[in-house]
C-alpha cells in the first residue's frame, strides 16, 4: 500500500505526538547513556582502519561515517564525539529527508565542540542515494555506518542492508537501532498492521534483522537495552498528553475520536495489555525495548 502524503497539520501533530512520547521515554537521555557505556566496546574497538589514529601527522586518509535517517543530529553527535577520541580526519555524510532536522543539525554543530570533522547533509532518502552511488558508479566506501529506529521507513529492509553492507569498508563497522520483537512498539504494529501500512511503514523489529543477517552468513553482536515510558495518562479520560501518546502509538490523528468504536476498544484493550505494558504500582509503562545491532566486515 502505497504511503499518504501528510498535510502540513497532521505533519505538526505528530511532531507534538513524538515529542510527548519521547519526553517520558527520555529517549536523548538514554542514547547518550547508551553511547558513553557502550559505544566504545561495540564499535570503536571493532574499527580496523590503517590511518588517522590520533597520534598520527601528515595523514592523508579520512575516516568515513555515513548517518542513514540522522534526524535532527543528537545521537549523530554523540557518535562522533566518540570517535573523535580515536580519529583525527573525519568524514560524515548525514541522510535525511526533512529540511527542518537538517537545518538542526546544523545548528547542534554550529554550537558544539568537535573538531577534525568535515560535515555534508544530504536531503535524501537511502534508496534514492544507494541508486545514485549504484548510478554513478561511486568507488567510495564509509568505515562507519549507522541507522538508529530508521529501518522502518525502507520498504524492502533485506535488500537496504545488504546495500548497506555492500558500502561498507574492510574493517568497517555497521550499526543498526531496532526495537525489540518483544516490545510494546513491534507487537502493535503486529496486531494491527492497517494502521502501520496506512504510513508505507515497514514493522521490522530485531527478529528481522537478525535473520535477514543469518540468511546472508554474516556475523553480527547484539546489545539489548531496556526502555519503559509511562503511559498512563492514555487512560484517563480527557487527558490531552494521553491523546497525544495514543495518536502517536497508532499513528493517527485524533484515533480516539475518528477510529470506529470496535477500534478504539480493541486497540485499548490490547495497549493496556501485557504484550504491550508493565503494571507498576498505579503506572502503566509501555514496554519499548530496543536493540543495537553490530554487524563487522
Amino acid at each position: 500500500m502505497a504511503a499518504m502524503v501528510m498535510t502540513s497539520e497532521e505533519v505538526a501533530h505528530f511532531e507534538e505526538c513524538y515529542d510527548a512520547f519521547a519526553a517520558r521515554e527520555r529517549a536523548i537521555e538514554t542514547f547518550s547513556d547508551w553511547t558513553k557505556a557502550k559505544f566504545h566496546d561495540a564499535v570503536t574497538t571493532k574499527l580496523a582502519f590503517d590511518g588517522l589514529n590520533k597520534d598520527e601527522t601528515n595523514c592523508s586518509k579520512q575516516f568515513r561515517v555515513l548517518g542513514i535517517g540522522s534526524g535532527s543530529g543528537e545521537v549523530d553527535y554523540m557518535f562522533l564525539e566518540q570517535l573523535v577520541k580515536k580519529y583525527s580526519n573525519i568524514s560524515h555524510i548525514s541522510l535525511e529527508r526533512s529540511d527542518e532536522n537538517i537545518a538542526l543539525f546544523k545548528s547542534l554543530v554550529a554550537r558544539g565542540t568537535i573538531k577534525g570533522v568535515t560535515w555534508e547533509w544530504k536531503q535524501i532518502m537511502w534508496d534514492h542515494y544507494w541508486f545514485g552511488m549504484v548510478k554513478s558508479k561511486d568507488p567510495r566506501k564509509f568505515h562507519f555506518i549507522h541507522t538508529v529506529h530508521n529501518l522502518i521507513y525502507i520498504k524492502d529492509v533485506a535488500a537496504a542492508i545488504m546495500n548497506m553492507y555492500e558500502l561498507l569498508a574492510e574493517g568497517g563497522v555497521l550499526l543498526m537501532i531496532v526495537v525489540s520483537e518483544q516490545s510494546g512498539t513491534y507487537n502493535l504494529r503486529k496486531k494491527f498492521p492497517d494502521l502501520v501500512d496506512k504510513d508505507g511503514l515497514s514493522n521490522v523489529s530485531s527478529a528481522e534483522i537478525i535473520e535477514i543477517l543469518q540468511t546472508h552468513d554474516i556475523p553480527f553482536e547484539r546489545i539489548k537495552q531496556q526502555s519503559r515510558v509511562d503511559i498512563t495518562t492514555c487512560f484517563q479520560k480527557g487527558r490531552k498528553e494521553g491523546a497525544l501518546l495514543i495518536d502517536h502509538l497508532s499513528r493517527t490523528m485524533n484515533f480516539l475520536k475518528t477510529a470506529s468504536p470496535r477500534l478504539v476498544n480493541d486497540f485499548m484493550g490490547y495497549l493496556k495489555g501485557p504484550d504491550c505494558v508493565e503494571k507498576e504500582q498505579q503506572n502503566i509503562l509501555f514496554v519499548n525495548d530496543w536493540e543495537a545491532i553490530i554487524v563487522t566486515k
